[in-house]
């Protein structure tokens, strides 16, 4: 089995060390003897992005934001269908701003940063969710909740964060949050394998 992995823009879009969310998951899908690839799609690059099973966008300086936006907005509809399509999609950080052209959240932007560190648990996985915030954006949306939180800042001063449909994640933790958290990147590779052993 192989696992195809695209990552999206990761010259522009490298904060906080977020690359360590590929890294943890590709030594979790190689402990199982799965095979990994992982693509780096750059701006001169066309984004086909039904040939990939796992799709990850990670943080980035603010500059860079709007214009990755427009960049990706010919592709809107091909993401909603991959997302439609129950492939994995996982947005960290502030790249939540650059996938609101989706229209599935509204984003709000906050003049002063928020930063904490972060402590909740989800309806994927067993156990409890680490992680960082250090951030300028927030999910405003309230439905379809990722995270619920003990300690951070949620959607619409909630202590709900993030957005899921089927299994497209958005959230704004960072840390590397799979790096922090072995149960969630578990969840990722029985997903992944799922995904796989159904096209098969």
């Amino acid at each position: 089995m192989k696992i195809k992995i695209g990552h999206l823009y990761p010259y522009e879009l490298t904060l906080y060390g977020e690359n360590g969310n590929l890294k943890a998951l590709k030594y979790a899908l190689e402990q199982k003897d799965i095979e990994v690839e992982i693509t780096s799609i750059n701006k001169e690059d066309d984004f086909d992005i039904k040939t990939y099973d796992f799709v990850y966008i990670g943080s980035g300086r603010p500059e860079f934001l709007e214009e990755i936006k427009e960049r990706l907005e010919p592709y809107k509809k091909d993401i909603k269908d991959y997302i439609n399509k129950d492939k994995v999609l996982l947005a960290t950080g502030n790249s939540i701003a650059i996938l609101e052209l989706l229209r599935l959240y509204e984003i709000e932007y906050y003049d002063k940063r928020k930063v904490s560190d972060i402590e909740g648990t989800t309806s994927l996985c067993n156990g409890k969710i680490y992680g960082f915030q250090n951030t300028e954006y927030l999910i405003k949306t309230t439905k379809n909740i990722l995270f619920s939180l003990e300690k951070g800042y949620g959607n619409n001063e909630t202590c709900m964060e993030g957005y899921k449909k089927n299994n497209f994640y958005a959230t704004s933790i960072i840390g590397p949050i799979l790096a922090r958290n072995d149960n969630l990147t578990s969840y990722l590779v029985d997903t992944l394998i799922k995904n796989k052993k159904e096209e098969e």
